[in-house]
């Protein structure tokens, strides 16, 4: 009876264990499972299918490889909660864009250092590290209109190298809608006035 019990025990365990941690995981499409071995150490790779995993001996991880976009909300207002600050030391806000995905060759060497949080924990303080500090070497005048460009490529350019290094393809940086300090866009509205003013009317005969 006490062996029977105890047969039933461990019977028991092992169905809970399975219940909790099922055998055989799924992969989705679009995503990379990485299959650790406690054991040996041997690291696999898989992909859109089923994997098994066995309770005390692996250990998965699935990654999404699919394109992810990080727009920091923070800096789209010139009177938000983190503006940006240009050469001048004037607040102004940007609509920024970043589309970013995993590099799939790079993920099972570097699946054991990766967060669960990619986006918060690595794109997003890279991003701010790259953004606030490209910004304030220009003026405003050259940030909304003649240096956007050369702007969009500084920020893609060091956001790529420093992205790489934690196994992250950067896809592209978009510099939108430019949002100017109130005192600013008074004076660009009150210089527009003055030059309207000056034109002479034209009489159509």
């Amino acid at each position: 009876a006490r062996r029977l019990l105890v047969a039933l025990a461990i019977l028991g365990a092992a169905s809970y264990a399975l219940y909790q941690h099922p055998p055989l995981q799924t992969v989705g499409r679009g995503e990379i499972g990485v299959r650790t071995n406690h054991l040996t150490g041997d690291v696999s790779e898989w992909s859109d299918g089923s994997v098994l995993v066995i309770p005390g001996l692996h250990d998965i991880r699935v990654f999404s490889l699919r394109d992810q976009t990080y727009q920091p909300e923070q800096i789209r207002r010139a009177d938000g909660a983190a503006p940006l600050q240009s050469v001048e030391g004037l607040s102004f806000g940007v609509d920024l864009a970043v589309r970013y995905a995993l590099d799939a060759g790079k993920v099972a060497a570097l699946s054991r250092s990766l967060p669960d949080d990619i986006g918060g924990e690595i794109v997003e303080p890279t991003v701010q590290g790259v953004i606030y500090k490209t910004f304030a070497r220009y003026t405003v005048r050259e940030i909304f209109s003649t240096k956007r460009a050369e702007i969009q490529q500084a920020i893609e350019s060091e956001l790529k190298e420093k992205l790489a290094a934690d196994g992250i393809v950067l896809r592209s940086v978009q510099v939108g809608k430019v949002d100017l300090p109130a005192d600013y866009r008074r004076g660009m509205n009150g210089l527009l006035a003055e030059i309207l003013v000056s034109v002479p009317a034209c009489s159509i005969a």
